[in-house]
């Protein structure tokens, strides 16, 4: 008899998917009314609940109507054990943990026939068993009917068929002498085409080979998981009826097998056996197992990985994690659940609370091995600082945390006023009171932190700024504010803070530093309707040159940064874009009408220094601005230029790498953040002002509150000498390359690196639990394939392939190679060649490039569209038949491989064979260095001398352009590569082609058919 076991639903939906929807042949025809009644009729004949657990017992049935009993062997190897409802303290009974004999069972219940053409062969044997027309059947007995076919149509397959399968797969891996493992592939592959059940197959391969228990990536166990997840991967290959093949338990006992012995093959077997799936919550008690037994990173793997975290705490799996300090698998296993985020947050925060007895917690955990010395609020605070950046959480709802972060800030500013001295009293004001905000920990800590700079005096006075009680602070502090108030004369200037002074004075700005050299009353702040388009008037006037910069707040915590200003100046004039104004009162075509104007109009230029982090905030603010910023013209950066003018040992740029170790980055644990502390000699901007125009330029306010308004004098004077002395800097550029008589291109093409994705959205991504999306990848539109004739003409009806001139970017090499051997004049870029090279390439030689995603918008914006092609296709296959069509290009046989295919000469010598044959002897004489010169020559005939043969093949050869004395191109000395024509061919082909620039030996043999089978899909374009 059979016994089908499982819920209501799932019977329901075994029953209707896998009998109603057979071959129209076997079943004859079926109306869509008539399925619907028997699927109606089936539901209100078995229980309501569909949760609970039934059975279906139907006897076998023949002609005679006698019942038959199977063997006691028989229903053993039938019966599937119920280990779906598990708990943690059985799962020593969950399949695979079984002994051999019991697992072999396991695998003969759940293993349908290898054969699917021995089901119809075994079912339609006898005619006396004849089935009955699906539609014949009457709605009641339609239970009875499915049974008795559903006994029929399976057969006990025995587990030597699966053990014959895997010797011939472990046969095959282990030949030695193959290294290629195709033939291990191939077979993998048929046998899963031709199994019914291609699922316990997998888990019998794998559980049952001899390099199983090996954690390695190089065991045939995990090249079989890897390729049934490959195979799973097409639709095509998954079986019709898969939900009803993968049971709970065939799924318990594939999770027992890739975590029995290491974790490699886990994430493989959770996306082909289906095992994230809504309703597995039968798989939690594996995960309590592990928990049991301390094995914590394979319960957070699986956890994360089959989002099952909220059938846990986060003390049963974060804290063991945080507490044996694997706190790299904790975003592993937070991915995709922000509930589980929020909570490990929240209890860093509770940890990071200085009263906490970090000991008593390790104690009541019993948690083995754990990294005391890791267990304090300074690495905890750090990694919950990253968590809560990671995951966006509000800094209110983890206080502990927000507090240290905000220390951090403080010392941090701290660091930058009395020891580097780089900022100024006004805006170090600011900064302060922006990272401190409410926080009545963070103002009893500034003044703390000022008494250790021995700053009595700003203590007392940020104490009475923050109206902080006497029992609050230090009792100097306390004492000092006593004597102020007692006597408010003004103190010595000597021990006097002047807050509204900068750290230098007016005469040694100008003697030290870089002054601005156009009037204040030539900086006009852009905050109206009005001001704004008489700005874009003014900037958009052809032949205009144009600096261009942007200021933001900095950023302490979860501060959410945006653009605050942006500096655009000509000559005589400086404008200062309110951006946080006009963002509340343009609208969005008032902002494309800003980036057509300036950045996509050609008639202007544009200058900027590190323009990458500028265009990256302000797309971040005005999104809807990114395609058009893409078409962006003659946007150049100076940094560029000043590599190809100044000393490039100088560092233009930042230092934000490995430096050495004075001036390497001090992790500060408190805030979370790793702070990188410059030297004092200035860098970026600065450092190429001083080189160029002699001295550097002051960024004391660079790290000002750029969002407050109005702005101090110091700060408009700041914003506006960093966009003006753009204009100065590149005037000083050219004028010194043109001394030097320099030749490279003053418009260097901008980089687009703004467009990509950052890290940081990568991470988040992941945390959310999707794949990450490309938002910056180019669209597939039709507004990429523009591309014109080569010559900027229309494009013609059709051309040959040797009219069409392009230069393939090193991503595309791949389709360089098609089109070359399609007759296509190409240029290939190497792997260490940038776009640079192709721009340069493109205006050189006029070829049109071919690039495809982001890169195509940096060239376009150079060469223009006209010379540049964004190719949509993945495939080189696709490509080829993309990039024919859009030039119109009509391959025929003879243009296959009438091009070199090393270096795209279509010129070639054509050689008869006797004298190749020579030449060939020639060439293996000269190689050697012994031998009978007579003897080689014994096959062309008898001559009377060497020196006299010498002489006749030197004269024949010589008409063909070849030097007979050293086997090489006449014209331009390249070695003819004749010893790499195997001998065997030199008697079978009459005529060989060597390649005019490069020496290359081609010929024309039985492979030539083969060839052009592959180019049909070419050779067929157009027609």
């Amino acid at each position: 008899m059979l016994v089908v076991v499982g819920t209501v639903w799932e019977i329901c939906r075994y029953i209707y998917n896998s009998l109603f929807y057979k071959k129209t042949e076997e079943r004859g025809t079926q109306t869509n009314e008539e399925e619907q009644c028997i699927y109606t009729s089936l539901l209100k004949a078995l229980p309501a609940e569909e949760n609970v657990s039934i059975k279906i017992i139907q006897k076998s049935t023949n002609r005679g109507n006698t019942k038959s009993k199977p063997s006691l062997k028989t229903r053993k190897k039938r019966e599937i054990p119920k280990y779906s409802m598990a708990k943690s303290g059985d799962f020593d009974l969950v399949p695979g943990g079984a002994e051999a004999e019991e697992s072999d069972h396991f695998y003969a219940a759940h293993f349908p026939p290898l054969q699917k053409e021995d089901s119809n062969k075994a079912s339609h044997s006898s005619s006396s068993n004849k089935e009955l027309s699906f539609k014949q059947i009457p709605v009641a007995n339609t239970s009875k009917w499915m049974a008795a076919n559903i006994d029929k149509a399976q057969r006990e397959t025995t587990v030597g068929e699966m053990r014959q399968i895997l010797e011939e797969l472990e046969y095959k891996w282990g030949d030695d002498t193959k290294k290629d493992k195709t033939d291990v592939y191939r077979t993998l592959r048929h046998y899963l085409s031709k199994c019914t059940n291609p699922y316990s197959l997998v888990a019998f391969l794998v559980e049952k080979s001899k390099d199983y228990h090996l954690p390695k990536t190089s065991t045939l166990a995990y090249y079989i998981m890897k390729e049934f997840d490959n195979w799973c991967s097409s639709k095509d290959n998954v079986p019709k009826y898969s939900q009803f093949l993968l049971t709970q338990e065939l799924k318990l006992h594939v999770l027992h097998i890739c975590t029995r012995y290491h974790m490699t093959m886990v994430g493989f077997a959770i996306k082909a056996f289906q095992l994230d799936h809504p309703e597995n919550s039968f798989l939690v008690p594996v995960l309590r197992c592990f928990l049991e037994k301390h094995k914590f990173k394979e319960a957070a793997v699986c956890g994360g990985k089959l989002g099952l975290q909220d059938h846990f705490s986060v003390e049963e799996i974060v804290l063991p994690l945080i507490l044996q300090d694997k706190v790299n698998l904790i975003e592993t296993y937070l991915m995709g659940n922000p509930g589980q985020q929020l909570l490990v947050a929240q209890m860093l925060d509770r940890l990071c609370d200085r009263s906490v007895d970090m000991a008593t917690i390790i104690s009541s955990s019993g948690v083995p091995n754990v990294k005391r010395d890791k267990m304090h609020w300074k690495p905890l605070s750090k990694l919950a600082a990253r968590l809560m950046k990671l995951y966006d959480i509000p800094s209110d709802m983890c206080p502990n945390i927000s507090n240290a972060r905000g220390l951090g800030a403080v010392k941090y500013l701290l660091y930058k006023r009395y020891v580097e001295g780089s900022m100024g009293a006004g805006s170090w004001e600011e900064m302060v009171q922006s990272a401190i905000g409410d926080s009545i920990f963070l103002k009893e800590q500034l003044i703390e932190q000022l008494m250790c700079y021995n700053e009595t005096t700003a203590a007392a006075k940020w104490a009475d700024h923050y109206q902080l009680s006497d029992e609050c602070v230090p009792p100097l502090v306390a004492q000092h504010r006593k004597s102020l108030k007692d006597n408010p004369a003004p103190v010595s200037e000597e021990n006097d803070e002047d807050w509204d002074a900068d750290c230098f004075s007016e005469d040694n700005i100008k003697t030290s530093w870089y002054p601005l050299k156009i009037p204040q009353d030539a900086i006009t702040m852009v905050d109206t309707k009005e001001s704004y388009w008489a700005c874009l008037q003014r900037l958009s006037k052809p032949g205009t040159t144009v600096g261009i910069d942007s200021e933001w707040k900095p950023g302490f915590g979860n501060t959410i940064q945006r653009v605050a200003l942006m500096q655009l100046a000509v000559v005589d004039h400086i404008y200062l874009l309110d951006i946080i104004y006009l963002s509340k009162n343009l609208q969005e075509d008032d902002w494309q009408q800003f980036v057509a104007r300036i950045f996509c109009n050609p008639a202007i230029l544009k200058l900027g220094y590190g323009l990458d982090s500028d265009f990256q905030m302000f797309v971040k603010m005005f999104p809807f601005l990114k395609d058009s910023l893409s078409h962006m013209v003659r946007v150049v950066e100076l940094e560029k230029v000043a590599q190809k003018v100044i000393d490039k040992t100088v560092n233009l740029l930042p230092d934000t790498g490995q430096s050495d170790e004075e001036d390497a980055p001090l992790e500060d644990c408190d805030s979370g953040v790793n702070i990188k502390f410059p030297q004092k000699e200035a860098r970026g901007l600065s450092e190429l002002v001083r080189q160029t125009l002699g001295k550097p330029l002051s960024k004391t306010e660079q790290m000002s509150d750029w969002e407050r308004r109005p702005l101090r004098p110091a700060q408009v004077t700041y914003a506006a000498l960093d966009a003006h002395v753009l204009l100065e800097v590149y005037d000083e550029l050219v004028r010194r390359a043109q001394k030097l008589k320099m030749s490279f291109d003053l418009e260097p093409p901008v980089s687009m690196k703004w467009m990509k994705a950052s890290k940081r959205e990568k991470l988040k991504a992941k945390a959310k639990g999707h794949k990450f999306t490309y938002k910056n990848k180019p669209p597939k539109t039709a507004q990429y394939n523009t591309s014109p004739h080569p010559q900027g003409g229309a494009r013609p009806s059709q051309m040959s392939p040797g009219q069409l001139k392009v230069v393939v970017d090193s991503m595309l090499q791949g389709l360089g190679r098609q089109l070359r051997s399609c007759g296509v004049d190409v240029y290939i870029l190497e792997n260490h060649e940038d776009h640079d090279r192709t721009i340069e390439i493109c205006r050189l030689q006029n070829r049109i490039v071919l690039t495809s995603g982001n890169p195509y918008i940096m060239v376009r914006s150079h060469v223009g569209e006209h010379m540049c092609y964004c190719v949509q296709s993945v495939t080189a296959r696709e490509q080829v038949m993309e990039v024919m069509g859009h030039f119109g290009v009509k391959v025929k046989t003879e243009d296959i491989f009438s091009r070199c295919q090393v270096c795209n000469c279509d010129q070639y010598l054509k050689i008869p064979q006797t004298l190749t044959k020579q030449l060939w002897h020639r060439r293996r004489q000269q190689l050697s260095g012994t031998g009978s010169r007579v003897q080689t020559l014994a096959d062309t005939g008898n001559p009377t001398s060497t020196s006299e043969t010498d002489t006749s093949y030197a004269k024949d050869l010589a008409k063909y352009g070849v030097n007979w004395a050293n086997v090489s191109i006449a014209a331009n000395g390249a070695p003819i590569q004749i010893e790499t024509v195997p001998e065997g061919v030199l008697k079978k082909v009459d005529l060989f082609y060597v390649c005019q620039k490069c020496g290359k030996v081609f010929w024309e043999g039985s492979h030539f058919a083969r060839v052009k089978e592959q180019f049909a899909h070419v050779l067929t374009l157009g027609e």
